[in-house]
């Protein structure tokens, strides 16, 4: 594969040390495990090679590979999540959390100056929060098989959008231009994510968004970006 090329990818992650599932796109593996996320969609992944879609190790992997390999690939953590970091433990007053209306107790998942973290301990007033991601200083395994390369480039717009989005978007093309259809409280940092991505990567020189509501029926105004 090369830098910019579309792909579809089956994968199944584990933390390499104790061969913990943390993420798989099979739903049959997620059920053997009683690991199912029923938030997740268990389906094929499509991604663009070199854009950071994935963690860095196994963005560089894909481009070793080709349509149909079937690897075990493993990821050290500088190339994961990075190492853990100390200074990523804080401690926060309790009252913080009251304010929030939240009981803070070890091992939960809470939000804190707009970075999640989990708690650690509850002492005294004071509340231990490790803001490292959780899969940080861990050696990932992933079993990756390529399935697919798209070469159509509306195809492959649609695909960015549906990594961004969460589902397929309508697309038209248009000499060299693509309009998207946005469900209209899509996030902005998204959307440009979305664009910078189309750009940079695709065939495509100029993106603009239409927003769409919910029950289908289009906004007013349509974004250019």
């Amino acid at each position: 594969m090369e830098e910019g090329d579309v792909v579809v990818i089956d994968y199944i992650g584990r933390i390499k040390e104790s061969e913990e599932l943390f993420d798989t796109t099979k739903r049959e593996v997620a059920e053997e495990e009683n690991a199912v996320n029923e938030r997740a969609k268990y389906e094929p992944v499509k991604i663009v090679v070199g854009a950071e879609m994935v963690v860095e190790g196994l963005d560089e992997k894909l481009k070793e590979l080709e349509v149909g390999d079937e690897r075990e690939i493993e990821v050290p953590p500088e190339k994961a999540f990075g190492q853990r970091e100390g200074d990523l433990i804080k401690t926060f007053s309790e009252n913080k959390f009251k304010d929030q209306e939240m009981n803070p107790y070890p091992g939960m998942r809470v939000t804190v100056d707009e970075k999640v973290g989990r708690v650690l301990s509850v002492n005294s007033g004071r509340v231990r929060v490790d803001m490292n991601h959780p899969l940080s200083g861990r050696t990932l395994k992933y079993d990756l098989e390529i399935k697919e390369k798209i070469e159509d480039v509306e195809e492959k717009v649609k695909a960015v959008g549906s990594y961004y989005l969460g589902e397929e978007p309508e697309v038209e093309m248009e000499e060299g231009k693509a309009t998207i259809e946005v469900p209209e409280e899509a996030n902005d940092e998204i959307l440009e994510r979305l664009k910078e991505i189309t750009e940079e990567f695709l065939e495509v020189e100029e993106i603009s968004f239409n927003e769409v509501e919910k029950d289908g029926n289009e906004g007013e105004a349509e974004k250019s970006q």
